[in-house]
């Protein structure tokens, strides 16, 4: 039986350089961030946001920040994934609003913060570097779903990591101590592909059973 998502998956790659002139369908690129909306994420807590850069002369900017990547400048779309830190606190508002929403319970909304905050605490999540660290992994889980979507819908995109982050954070306006870059992609149709595709390890490397 065909696997049109595992096709979607192997004609994937990343995208060096993209066409300036062609641009995503606004339905393709809604359906692209939905993808990430309905990503899950550790406890519920949705910790990612993303910026869609629109502005062009904005995104001039950041490409001097960003290695002077092309994809930067030449990619239809443009996104940040931010990554939040200082609500991440077991005793926030933030975490209690976001808990509530599954359990309206009070005993159980305060029993299932501990078992959060023990969380936290048994995997060393305490200083801002560490949480930002964790709630990062969870924006490479949205990144990945964006990404497989929009192959999905013959659509190429590049992950980056190759930028300066503080720099690029003060640029975008954001508050390193609220919320911090994990990485950006850009989402276009490729100027040329690849002439052979990225190796992969075999099966055997890459699974093993117990």
């Amino acid at each position: 039986m065909k696997n049109a998502f595992l096709d979607a998956m192997r004609a994937r790659f990343a995208c060096k350089s993209f066409d300036p002139t062609k641009e995503i369908s606004l339905q393709d690129f809604e359906e692209i961030l939905e993808a990430g909306r309905l990503t899950p994420s550790s406890f519920g807590l949705e910790p990612t946001r993303i910026l869609v850069i629109e502005n062009k002369a904005l995104r001039k900017e950041m490409q001097s920040l960003c290695w002077n990547q092309t994809q930067i400048t030449d990619s239809s779309k443009l996104v940040v994934l931010t990554s939040k830190v200082l609500d991440m606190d077991h005793r926030s508002n933030y975490v209690n609003r976001m808990i509530s929403r599954k359990i309206q319970d009070p005993e159980a909304l305060v029993a299932y913060s501990k078992r959060y905050g023990t969380f936290l605490a048994n995997n060393d999540y305490k200083e801002a570097q560490s949480i930002y660290h964790w709630t990062s992994k969870q924006a490479y889980l949205i990144a990945s779903s964006m990404m497989n979507c929009a192959s999905f819908l013959h659509i190429d995109s590049c992950p980056i990591e190759g930028f300066e982050k503080k720099p690029l954070e003060k640029l975008l306006g954001l508050d390193p101590f609220s919320e911090q870059i994990s990485l950006l992609i850009a989402f276009g149709y490729h100027a040329k592909k690849p002439e052979k595709r990225a190796p992969r390890l075999s099966k055997h490397e890459f699974v093993k059973y117990l």
